[in-house]
């Protein structure tokens, strides 16, 4: 599917609009409906769609490529509830080779002391399709370009190489991708709280003489 993505996007005459579109699904996360879409990236929200049909067969397009999952569900109209029509939602989908480096698509730079604002670099689609393209264990670039965005990271913060992994770590936990230090040494002390107090019901627990003992003590009786 990434090649045929790849030929797609070639035949983009301007390739803001599709890039624009991807990044918005891949901000949204989850799924969002049509005509929530049509409002953010149309004339209204001030997006680069000027008609609802055009992004329609984007979103279309999308979807055969399974780059987006559709999901159409029968909702009460707003107008009147007795009545209810389809709607159309669309989600990103995260397993997809282009999903991990679609931010890659913009340019972050600082406005104002403590103020970033992104746009699109040139070219953003050959960028995406480049990077998703070359996404492998065993291609050497990958190691330079994660250095790369690590000392942008630190440009961008005005922090050091140390902060930049704290921060990385901090984001990748919250994510549930690791488990920090903090999260194991609490599963480990509950552990051993655990194991604690069963052993102090053990002891407090009175044991009961074996039937054997309990007949020699009648006997002597």
């Amino acid at each position: 599917m990434l090649d045929e993505f790849v030929r797609y996007t070639a035949l983009q005459r301007d390739q803001a609009p599709l890039a624009s579109l991807l990044i918005y699904l891949r901000r949204k996360g989850g799924y969002v409906q049509l005509n929530q879409i049509w409002r953010d990236m149309g004339p209204t929200g001030g997006g680069p769609f000027w008609n609802q049909t055009t992004l329609i067969n984007k979103l279309d397009k999308l979807e055969r490529l399974e780059i987006v999952f559709v999901e159409r569900r029968i909702l009460p109209s707003p107008r009147a509830e007795a009545k209810k029509k389809t709607n159309t939602f669309y989600r990103i989908n995260p397993e997809t080779a282009v999903y991990p480096y679609i931010f890659s698509m913009l340019r972050i730079f600082q406005e104002k002391p403590q103020r970033y604002s992104s746009e699109l670099v040139d070219w953003p689609l050959e960028r995406l399709c480049l990077l998703a393209s070359r996404a492998s264990s065993s291609d050497p670039m990958l190691g330079r370009e994660l250095d790369a965005a690590m000392e942008l990271i630190g440009e961008v913060f005005s922090v050091g190489a140390d902060e930049v992994k704290r921060m990385i770590k901090e984001r990748m936990e919250s994510r549930g991708m690791i488990k920090g230090r903090k999260r194991v040494k609490e599963s480990l002390v509950a552990d051993e709280r655990g194991v604690g107090e069963r052993g102090a019901a053990s002891a407090k627990k009175p044991l009961s003489p074996s039937p054997k003992r309990k007949k020699i003590k009648e006997l002597a009786d």
